[in-house]
């Protein structure tokens, strides 16, 4: 048998580079490939976020209503007209506080006084304010002119007799003259007779002196009583203003009074339900809750608090679903962004996890979401329950 004891190692070592050289090659040719092709991108694509999810709160149309009054801290509740869950009109009477009998009357006694001021402006713009003065005045002017006529027909009278006194004394005056001159008269007979017709004469004038007097000052004392009957009956312009003004007075007594009124009487400004009542008959309007709180809740809202970070991603007109936070409905019911808030606020919600993570002091938007009418049904009793919100951005 033949050995060849120096031929393996050798082959050994040539083998060992062979197969070395062949792993180079091989490397080398896979680096060729792999600069020839693109390299293969490693990074995992992320999916856009396709919904934003907040917490809310059901509310009717306009949010909740807490109706009050003026000067509540001084107001009673005299009665209440409604019950909660009743459906209210706009306008309605819903309680009535204490003091309104004694308004009423005040009331009453206001439109009566107008009525006076009424009837007393009618009078001053007739003419008739001043009915029993003219009446007098009147009175006054036909005894005058009464007065006159028996005056003048005294003087008349007088002045006849002066007259016919004078003709005797004229007649005996110029006898005497005759009865001088024949001798059968004496001179002291004639002078006698002449002074007995001067005086004749003398009367005679002072009678009709006294006729022209009387006329005179009787005429006038007429003239001046029916220049103030013309005043009288004159409606003057100064009358029928201050008329107008105690009219108009009145007329603002009746509007104030009117308002004390209503003032006891609370109406509710919008159509809705009584959610609540928190005043009762016989106390004191409550200053922080006031009698009622009132909802539309025909029309039912969803406030979601969304998170800032995520308010970009919400656009009005966007569909939202809503469920839930505590099983208060079942299923889901559908809305519509309808209104994004404009101010940013702390969170005032929590959820019912028991997330640890979770931040109280988050900053958030509110999000008003619309529920569509055949879901505001659905929850139109459900006020201020706490919801799930989750918008489709995609929508």
């Amino acid at each position: 048998m033949v050995h060849f004891p120096s031929l393996l190692p050798a082959l050994g070592r040539y083998a060992a580079h062979a197969v070395v050289f062949g792993m180079v090659s091989a490397c080398t040719a896979c680096g060729f490939l792999q600069a020839e092709q693109p390299p293969a991108d490693t990074t995992a694509e992320v999916a856009p976020i396709a919904t934003v999810v907040a917490l809310g709160r059901l509310a009717p149309k306009g949010e909740v209503i807490k109706l009050s009054v003026p000067n509540a801290q001084d107001s009673r509740v005299n009665q209440i007209l409604v019950e909660e869950g009743d459906r209210v009109e706009a306008n309605q009477v819903i309680a009535i506080l204490q003091g309104q009998e004694r308004r009423q009357r005040d009331l009453e006694e206001a439109q009566k006084n107008v009525e006076y001021y009424q009837a007393l402006l009618a009078q001053t713009q007739s003419g008739d304010a001043k009915n029993a003065e003219i009446a007098a005045q009147r009175a006054n002017i036909a005894r005058l002119e009464a007065q006159l006529r028996t005056e003048v027909d005294e003087r008349r009278a007088a002045i006849a007799s002066a007259e016919a006194e004078l003709r005797r004394a004229e007649l005996n005056y110029r006898r005497n003259q005759s009865l001088q001159q024949e001798g059968a008269a004496s001179i002291e007979e004639l002078e006698l007779a002449r002074e007995e017709f001067e005086t004749r004469q003398a009367a005679l004038s002072q009678r009709r002196a006294e006729l022209d007097t009387t006329l005179a000052t009787l005429r006038e004392q007429i003239r001046q009583e029916q220049e103030n009957l013309a005043m009288l009956q004159e409606v003057r312009p100064v009358d029928v203003q201050v008329a107008q003004a105690e009219l108009d007075k009145a007329l603002i007594a009746v509007e104030q009074r009117q308002a004390d009124l209503e003032d006891t009487q609370v109406r509710v400004p919008v159509a809705g339900q009584i959610l609540r009542i928190n005043t009762r008959v016989g106390e004191q309007v409550n200053t922080e809750q006031g009698i009622v709180e009132l909802g539309q809740t025909d029309e039912m809202y969803a406030i979601a608090e969304v998170y800032e970070t995520e308010i970009t991603k919400v656009q009005l007109g966007q569909s939202a679903t809503i469920t839930s936070e505590y099983g208060g409905f079942e299923g889901g019911i559908q809305g519509t962004v309808d209104h994004i808030g404009l101010q940013i606020g702390a969170r005032t919600l929590l959820s019912n996890s028991s997330d640890p993570t979770t931040d109280e002091t988050t900053r958030v938007v509110e999000v008003k979401i619309r529920i569509s009418p055949e879901d505001s049904v659905r929850v139109a009793d459900l006020t201020n329950m706490q919801v799930r919100v989750e918008i489709d951005v995609e929508s």
